[in-house]
């Protein structure tokens, strides 16, 4: 013999489910829209403004995607395209700053991390980047990522979660020149 349930409890436990899922899916959207609202708050700077952030300003002076860099003979193949971008930085403050790894944000909000091995790149800014005060350096930096507009994350280099951030936008750019050439190597001794 089979046990039928009162309709009641049915549209309870559906009215309790439902309420619970949305309660969960709105916690979670909460955080999305908290993220979102901090990277709307932060300033956006078109490519070739200078960008201040703290006592740090960037300048973004070109960025290009390649398919290849290196030499003719020796190509370094990304998994989709190499973005290089390069731009300048200068401290106006009292203090050294080190900043971390930058990264690009799609309009999707895919964040996608610098490459951390890229001395095959002419002028790369390398991994341990050090700003004296009232110094300016200018250097590349390097992704693999599929061409599209993106937006570079810049930072002021303060302590994690209180730094100060802006993004840069990098609007699509397809190289039409020869590759870059790589870093010469040291001849043997």
């Amino acid at each position: 013999m089979t046990q039928v349930q009162p309709p009641f409890q049915t549209r309870r436990t559906f009215l309790l489910t439902t309420t619970a899922l949305a309660t969960l899916a709105s916690c979670s959207k909460d955080g999305a829209e908290t993220d979102a609202k901090i990277k709307q708050a932060s300033k956006t700077f078109k490519m070739g403004e200078r960008a201040s952030v703290g006592n740090l300003t960037f300048n973004v002076l070109e960025a290009t995607f390649f398919s290849q860099l290196g030499d003719i003979g020796q190509p370094k193949i990304p998994q989709k395209r190499f973005l290089v971008i390069r731009l300048s930085i200068t401290n106006g403050g009292a203090k050294e700053v080190e900043l971390p790894l930058f990264r690009v944000v799609d309009n999707a909000n895919v964040e996608t991390p610098e490459l951390q091995e890229a001395d095959f790149l002419k002028g790369w800014f390398g991994i341990i980047r050090k700003i004296g005060p009232t110094q300016t350096e200018e250097g590349r930096i390097l992704f693999d990522v599929a061409p599209k507009n993106y937006k570079l994350e810049v930072t002021d280099g303060g302590e994690v979660g209180k730094e100060q951030l802006a993004f840069i936008d990098i609007p699509i750019d397809f190289d039409t020149s020869e590759p870059v050439q790589a870093v010469p190597e040291s001849s043997p001794k």
